[in-house]
């Protein structure tokens, strides 16, 4: 990897994801160029880039890498990782998974269908046809269960059903959805790092302490916690989707204890502050030690 520049370019900075992580190389003392769609106004050092399905957003990033001597691009948002995966070992190296991994990570039907096949537990799941009733997935799923769209982030479109409440409810063609039990223990956000070579895969558990949507949604406050199970089971999902460098699961645990997998981000997360052994396992890797100013 060409060590030219000496400095990071992180995509979707003006994010929650990019921001944190903009933050933390930062305060390593490494120079940062941030990236986004509309940057935020009180962040001058970020600068806008076209839409991540644009024709020319590749060669935008790879145009402004040259223009600013960077040393490597660091992707944080997850709808970008399947378009520049191809593109990883290009002029300047991105941190991506392979192109096979982030797709699967992409579509959470085929994330549950991949971590099933290779016994990682996960929620009892089913992709509804259009105009499935919901009375018939709560009867296979059992009450409550929940709806969320198989492409997405955060908690975008994602519902929780009980019996009480859905009626004569039929689930529309698009967007295309993946329905899961709800598994209404603790639930955990996992910020891992596997290495491209072999190493220790890094996983460290943080609970989610407050959420967005009350029994769902993003975590507005985390708190780290020693629970290996759930360590473990992260690791095996990432190691079954064959996912290098950074990611970020959710997983919750079922009433009898058991942690269930309930998706995958093959990037950094928005709270990666509060494990930063992931993003000291990509310095370390990626040998940016140098980039790190005294």
């Amino acid at each position: 990897m060409s060590r030219a520049g000496g400095v990071v370019l992180v995509t979707g900075a003006g994010g929650p994801a990019g921001r944190s992580l903009s933050a933390q190389l930062r305060e390593r003392g490494v120079r940062v160029l941030g990236v986004d769609l509309v940057p935020p106004a009180d962040a001058p050092e970020v600068l806008a880039v076209p839409p991540v399905t644009a024709a020319d957003y590749v060669t935008t990033l790879h145009r402004l890498a040259a223009e600013h001597q960077v040393s490597l691009i660091i992707p944080t948002v997850a709808e970008e990782l399947q378009i520049v995966a191809p593109h990883a070992d290009g002029p300047v190296a991105i941190v991506v998974g392979s192109v096979a991994s982030a797709a699967l990570a992409h579509d959470k039907w085929w994330t549950a269908r991949t971590l099933e096949s290779h016994d990682v537990a996960v929620p009892r799941y089913v992709r509804p046809s259009p105009g499935t009733a919901a009375e018939d997935l709560g009867n296979l799923l059992g009450w409550p269960f929940v709806t969320k769209p198989r492409v997405g982030r955060g908690g975008r479109g994602v519902r929780v059903h009980r019996a009480a409440d859905v009626g004569d409810r039929r689930f529309p063609a698009e967007p295309p959805l993946i329905a899961q039990e709800f598994a209404p223990g603790a639930e955990y956000v996992v910020n891992v790092y596997r290495p491209w070579r072999r190493g220790r895969v890094t996983a460290v558990v943080l609970r989610k302490t407050d959420r967005t949507h009350g029994e769902i949604g993003n975590a507005l406050t985390v708190e780290r916690v020693d629970a290996p199970d759930v360590a473990a089971l992260a690791v095996d999902a990432v190691t079954a989707l064959d996912l290098c460098g950074p990611a970020d699961l959710d997983i919750r645990r079922r009433l009898d204890g058991q942690a269930l997998v309930l998706e995958v981000n093959a990037r950094f997360g928005a709270h990666s502050a509060a494990a930063p052994e992931v993003l000291q396992g990509l310095l370390d890797e990626h040998d940016l030690r140098e980039l790190v100013t005294a």
